[in-house]
């Protein structure tokens, strides 16, 4: 039998280093790289659809609009089921800080899993849209200056503004939710304490919360440092009732403590949540469990 010496081991786990290293500088340059079609001309009024891939029960299109807030075009990807009546629901689900829209896409395969879920009848027909929440680093560093960070603005308006203009959803709280991970579940907690009189539902995967945040109080309390447009890091902009809430980590995630620090909050504070766990990390592996459950949490018929 051929053996391999201590040597030959070394040399094998320095090349298997060497190799994933070069597979994560191949995305971390795709996260950073703006494709042509990105930053293509666009007039601020416009919203541009180009349809991707036909399936048998859905179709993906990418849309693009102009963001005032981001001073520059923006886009999403879209899921739309083929139905004989007009969608009108909506669950937008946001990537995390080093990722991308289409990494949704490629490695949690959130359209096959969507399309399978459909084909059996488990989740209501709806369009998931998945918004290109990349932003500048300085902010993320600087987010004591800035207490209304972008991605509320971006999220909660321009994109609810697109998609409702371009697919014909109203905007009403009964018809909209949203989740993410990592990054995405940060920004739609934040944006479902902010905004819950557009969103009726939020999930939180692999994330944390500041811990000055609050959640749907009765009355306001002190606003703190508030940004030229008088706004802070309590302000609501439009209030409602709870959302339903659904928080979900893996036990060997670096966010864990955080997620248990969350989860054990809004149970002291009475808050209703369903918090789901099990064996996984920060990882592509473990978000794919999660992933059904978050579809049907939402969209489950």
């Amino acid at each position: 039998m051929y053996k391999i010496g201590g040597i030959g081991i070394f040399v094998a786990l320095v090349l298997f280093g060497l190799f994933a290293l070069y597979a994560w500088g191949l995305d971390a340059f795709h996260w950073l790289r703006k494709e042509r079609w990105e930053t293509a001309p666009l007039a601020k009024t416009a919203i541009e659809r180009t349809p991707l891939e036909e399936r048998q029960r859905l179709r993906i299109d990418r849309i693009r609009f102009y963001s005032e807030q981001m001073q520059s075009p923006r886009f999403c990807l879209v899921l739309v089921p083929k139905t004989d009546q007009p969608v009108d629901e909506v669950f937008i689900l946001s990537h995390g800080w080093f990722d991308r829209p289409e990494f949704l896409l490629k490695y949690l395969k959130v359209d096959q899993v969507y399309e399978r879920l459909l084909g059996e009848g488990k989740v209501r027909p709806a369009l998931v849209v998945m918004p290109d929440v990349r932003f500048p680093d300085y902010f993320r560093r600087n987010r004591d200056r800035y207490p209304f960070p972008q991605y509320l603005t971006l999220v909660a308006e321009e994109v609810v503004g697109a998609v409702s203009r371009e697919y014909g959803v109203p905007v009403r709280r009964d018809k909209w939710s949203l989740g993410g991970f990592s990054f995405g579940g940060y920004l739609s907690l934040d944006i479902g304490r902010r905004y819950s009189g557009r969103f009726h539902s939020v999930s939180v995967v692999s994330s944390f919360a500041e811990e000055d945040w609050t959640y749907w109080p009765k009355t306001a309390g002190p606003p703190g440092f508030l940004d030229a447009q008088g706004r802070g890091r309590q302000t609501v902009v439009d209030p409602g009732p709870m959302p339903k809430l659904f928080l979900a980590c893996g036990t060997g995630d670096r966010m864990f403590g955080k997620m248990v620090e969350l989860h054990e909050k809004f149970t002291k504070l009475g808050i209703p949540h369903i918090w789901s766990t099990g064996p996984g990390g920060h990882t592509w592996n473990y978000w794919s469990t999660v992933l059904e459950p978050m579809l049907r949490f939402h969209l489950g018929s």
